[in-house]
């Protein structure tokens, strides 16, 4: 075997490994970006869901009022 091939044997698989780490970085963080941007939009909601709630309980509050119920 000669020195090139003795490179290329080894040198062939250790790129291959650091192109597949550079490849699960980036899908990684894209894959972090997605979740980021689905918590943010689920936050939204149930922030939208909580008002709603809150302003029932407060036509709840006014009703029992005109009916005097305690």
């Amino acid at each position: 075997m000669t020195e090139m091939q003795l490179y290329i044997a080894a040198g062939l698989p250790t790129v291959a490994v650091l192109v597949g780490i550079l490849m699960n970085v980036s899908l990684f963080n894209s894959l972090s970006a997605r979740l980021l941007a689905l918590d943010n939009k689920v936050d939204t909601k149930l922030d939208l869901v909580a008002g709603k709630l809150a302003e029932l309980d407060n036509r709840l509050s006014r009703v029992e009022e005109r009916l005097s119920i305690h």
